[in-house]
């Protein structure tokens, strides 16, 4: 299942989410990008956990969880009309 992570605070690197998502079984980091504006910007990162159960016990576990300040939206991530592809295609 791909997962889309956002506001995730400009001081968390790959690592950091690597390390809250351990023992969840096999995840596949596809992407970690921060965006800036106004302030001092979120960033967002799509996660692939192949197997879809432990990807909803991700989403229970991790959604809304503080991390370095900031409080992390986990969600299932939602086809697009018009985006070829999905978060394990994008390694």
């Amino acid at each position: 299942m791909n997962l889309y992570v956002s506001n995730i605070s400009p001081d968390v690197g790959k690592a950091d989410l690597q390390h809250i998502f351990n023992g969840l079984g096999e995840v596949l980091f596809a992407k970690l990008t921060a965006i800036s504006g106004g302030g001092a910007g979120k960033g967002y990162a799509y996660v692939y956990v192949p197997d879809d159960e432990r990807a909803r016990t991700a989403i229970a576990a991790l959604n809304g969880k503080l991390l370095k300040g900031d409080r992390l939206t986990v969600s299932p991530m939602t086809e697009r009309r018009g985006v070829i592809g999905n978060a394990a295609k994008r390694n």
